[in-house]
């Protein structure tokens, strides 16, 4: 039977205080909060995104977190947008590669790591030496699960599906503003992991980035998407949904009625308030 796994990308903010949790609330007490209280079964690690992970970091995720729970994560930009930026190279850099794995290894020894989580910036664009590159990273990354999420609608194409398919790499299907180079709602499964990521859609993407993901679905646009969650649950063995339309919480709201809707809904632990 298809499992879905439901979430947040991230989950420690400083305005979610007072929004979806209680204002007092410590950033340390955060996961804690979001663990027993809102009783998702994963979550999606961003700040790796934007630095290396910690061993130390991620042995604590493994030893805090209930049975039944886990992580996906996403790769350090270094890795997935540093050789696209302006006079890069293309070059992946298989040293940081490694020294990734090794930071996540608390997940992985303990049964805890859905997947690697590889996004990659809107000016890249299919072609021999974005796929070269690709390839390289699948193999430099050889015994993890990973999940490619393109940002430019360049990607959506047969040969982009099939590639993937044929690598065993999972495709991230979005949902996001249709402005731009930014890719439509493709519900592809490429690999036994599907993922959709829910960014919302912020006319001010371009423009603001610090309101590129306020947004808050309503429970209408929640129901829309049901189809296509069964649809791609239906076509892997493990399908992750993860909402990254962090602003003032809203995220944290929307999985909480998509769990509803999904009919996965919890009680919080009694007994753990912080």
């Amino acid at each position: 039977m298809p499992e879905i796994r439901l979430g947040t990308s991230g989950y420690s903010f400083e305005d979610w205080k007072g929004a979806v949790y209680p204002a007092n609330t410590k950033s340390s007490e955060m996961f804690a909060y979001y663990v027993h209280n809102f009783r998702l079964n994963s979550v999606e690690i961003n700040y790796t995104y934007y630095k290396m992970p910690s061993v130390k970091v991620f042995d604590s995720y493994a030893v805090k977190s209930p049975a039944g729970f886990d992580f996906t994560v996403k790769l350090f930009a270094d890795i997935t947008h540093k050789p696209w930026l302006s006079g890069g190279s293309g070059e992946l850099d298989r040293g940081l590669c490694a020294q990734f794995i090794d930071g996540i290894r608390p997940l992985d020894d303990s049964n805890k790591l859905g997947c690697l989580l590889a996004q990659f910036p809107p000016h890249l664009r299919p072609g021999d030496k974005a796929w070269k590159y690709l390839h390289a990273l699948h193999e430099a990354m050889a015994g993890q699960r990973l999940v490619y999420e393109f940002r430019n609608k360049d990607w959506v194409k047969n040969d982009t599906i099939e590639t993937l398919k044929q690598a065993g790499i999972g495709f991230c299907a979005v949902d996001e503003p249709q402005i731009g180079p930014l890719m439509p709602l493709v519900p592809a499964v490429t690999s036994d992991i599907g993922y959709l990521r829910l960014h919302g859609h912020s006319a001010k993407w371009f423009t603001n980035k610090e309101l590129r993901y306020d947004y808050l679905y309503s429970e209408d646009e929640l129901k829309m998407l049901l189809p296509t969650i069964h649809s791609m649950a239906a076509r892997s063995k493990v399908l992750y949904v993860m909402f990254n339309n962090c602003h003032a919480g809203s995220a944290l709201q929307n999985a909480k009625m998509m769990q509803f809707l999904l009919g996965m809904d919890l009680p919080p632990v009694q007994g753990v308030l912080l």
